[in-house]
Order: C-alpha cells, then sequence, then structure tokens
C-alpha cells in the first residue's frame, strides 16, 4: 500500500506517541488516513515511520465546561456531528464531505493538512479556537488556531495535535459553502459566523480565499456596533441593509486577503471575492432573522451547502 518501507508504529498514549515522534525523525501520522493513505498510495510521501493513533483514547474525549469545549485530536466528524453542547461546530461537521469521509475523517487530521478550503478551519477560526499540542521537547502547549496555522508547514516535526478548545456557544452560529454537487467535492467558498450573544461580539471568517481561513475584522466591527444587543424587537429593513453592508465589507476583505489562493477554471479570483460576500451577507441576515434568538443567550448551529451553477464553457453565474 505504501511502496515504502516505514516502520509502523501503534502508541497507547499521548506520551509514547510524541517520544516515538521524537526518535523517529522522519515520520508521518496516521488516524483517518483520509490525506496520508492516498499519497502513500501515490508515492508522494515516502516517510520512515508512520505513527497509527487509533489506539491512543486520550486523542477520542471530548469535555465541556462552564467556559469551553474540548474536543480531542481523534474524534471524528461523525462523532462530532451529533455533539449537543457545540451546534454550529456539529452542523459544519455534518456538512464535510461525504459519509465515508465524516467517519474516517479527524480534527487532528483537519489540523494537520491545514487545506485552506477545509470546512472546520473555517468555523474553527470564527469561534476562536485553541490548538492544545505536545511534543518531547516542548511538553504540552496551547497555540491560537491562527497562529498554528500560520506556521504551517513550518511547524517542528515532533508535535502532536491533541485537542482543540473552543469557547462556548453563546449565540447563534452559521456556516455556509458554495461547491459542486458532489457531497465529497471540497468546498471552493466558505463562510463561518459565530455570534456571541452575551458578549455583544460578531465573528466571520472565510475560507477559500487565502492561504488560510480569514477573519473580516472590519465587517465584524461593522456588525458589533449596529446591532442593538440589548434590544428583543425586530427591524427587518434595517437588519437586511446592514447584512447587505457587512457582506460588501467582507468581498472587500476577501479581495485584499494576502496570500491568495492560485485562480482555476472554476474558481476565478473575482468569482470567490463576489461569493465571499454573499455568503457573509446570508449568513448574518440567518442569525439576525431565524438563525437563533436574541431574547436569551441561546445558541443555535446551521450549515447549508450552495451548488455552483455552470453557465457553460465554464462561465459561473452570479452567487446572489
Amino acid at each position: 500500500m505504501t511502496g515504502t518501507t516505514a516502520a509502523l508504529h501503534r502508541p497507547g498514549t499521548v506520551g509514547e506517541a510524541v517520544r516515538i515522534l521524537a526518535e523517529a525523525g522522519d515520520a508521518e501520522l496516521l488516524a483517518g488516513g483520509t490525506d496520508l493513505v492516498p499519497a502513500l498510495r501515490a508515492g508522494t510521501r515516502r516517510p520512515r515511520a508512520i505513527v497509527a493513533l487509533r489506539r491512543v483514547l486520550e486523542l477520542r474525549a471530548r469535555g465541556a465546561c462552564a467556559e469551553a469545549l474540548t474536543i480531542g485530536a481523534g474524534v471524528t466528524y461523525a462523532e462530532l456531528a451529533d455533539w449537543a453542547p457545540a451546534p454550529g461546530l456539529a452542523a459544519t461537521a455534518r456538512a464535510v464531505g461525504s459519509a465515508q469521509i465524516r467517519n474516517a475523517g479527524t480534527v487532528g487530521g483537519a489540523l494537520g493538512s491545514a487545506n485552506p478550503r477545509g470546512d472546520l478551519l473555517t468555523f474553527l477560526t470564527a469561534a476562536g479556537a485553541d490548538v492544545l499540542t505536545c511534543s518531547a521537547r516542548r511538553g504540552p502547549r496551547t497555540t491560537p488556531l491562527d497562529g498554528f496555522l500560520a506556521q504551517a508547514p513550518g511547524r517542528g516535526r515532533g508535535e502532536l495535535v491533541t485537542a482543540i478548545r473552543v469557547p462556548r456557544p453563546r449565540g447563534p452560529q452559521v456556516f455556509l459553502k458554495i461547491g459542486g454537487r458532489q457531497a465529497a467535492y471540497p468546498a471552493l467558498v466558505s463562510c463561518a459566523l459565530v455570534v456571541d450573544r452575551a458578549g455583544g461580539r460578531v465573528n466571520c471568517a472565510v475560507g477559500g480565499v487565502a492561504s488560510m481561513p480569514l477573519r473580516a475584522t472590519e465587517a465584524e466591527s461593522l456588525a458589533t456596533a449596529e446591532i442593538d444587543w440589548a434590544s428583543q424587537g425586530r427591524d427587518e429593513a434595517a437588519w437586511a441593509a446592514l447584512a447587505r453592508r457587512f457582506g460588501a465589507l467582507v468581498a472587500d476583505a476577501a479581495r485584499a486577503a494576502p496570500a491568495q489562493l492560485p485562480e482555476g477554471p472554476r474558481d476565478p479570483a473575482a468569482y470567490r471575492w463576489h461569493a465571499a460576500g454573499v455568503l457573509a451577507g446570508r449568513a448574518l441576515a440567518r442569525c439576525l432573522a431565524g438563525g437563533g434568538r436574541w431574547d436569551d443567550a441561546s445558541a443555535e448551529g446551521g450549515a447549508t451547502m450552495l451548488h455552483l451553477r455552470s453557465s457553460g464553457g465554464g462561465r459561473w453565474d452570479d452567487a446572489s
């Protein structure tokens, strides 16, 4: 299967795993195998050692405290998809790929691959997640997700992602994406919106535009300032206008983002920028009007896949 003479290690604890990583040097981690196994078969990766993590039960744990949720790196999308304490994260997990990918793919795998189109990374960026890691040299440490992703692919080998930590939901959360009709086709553009009703804050992240999910900070500041957090009233016209302004600022942020992803016939840059704004406006409108209740601190989550419409010759219709 691998086309290599890689030594296979099956540690039973995090401590054993990081020790093996430190000693092996050139080693690859194997959990769900959705990225690694195809690469081994194709011969694009030829590690000296493979560290299989299925027996490390610590990585499969999930926990909740008053302020945060902790999710082990070995938790699969399918296991996350029905986890009640994290409705927005669960909805995002349900939107990932095919059933086969959801059953095998793991949280740690998403972080390790750092795919800039990855659904989970976009949502975790909006949620303000931290990444928990461990290595023989540094021991356990915690890194904000944006800092963790900024280090890829230059992160030092020998470090194992053990879990992610996200703040407890305190308001509506929405994940939207645009992609092909095949379930396993990756998102071209995605948007996650996380509202902190108690703290009076809106976070927005866009995936598929730059080398890592993009936080649209100017749009966040607009929504945070314009929403009357104390009001229980509904002004549909004002909310619709705010959603349009919000979407326009997100499109501007996407256009100005550094490290833009290369264009392709299915996803020209101008289309991605426009689509990012459309998705963001829809996400905010959903949060304001139907994605969550504003008279308490409850949290609701939703995810929607929007399919592309082809107009022949590879030209894609307007996303609005």
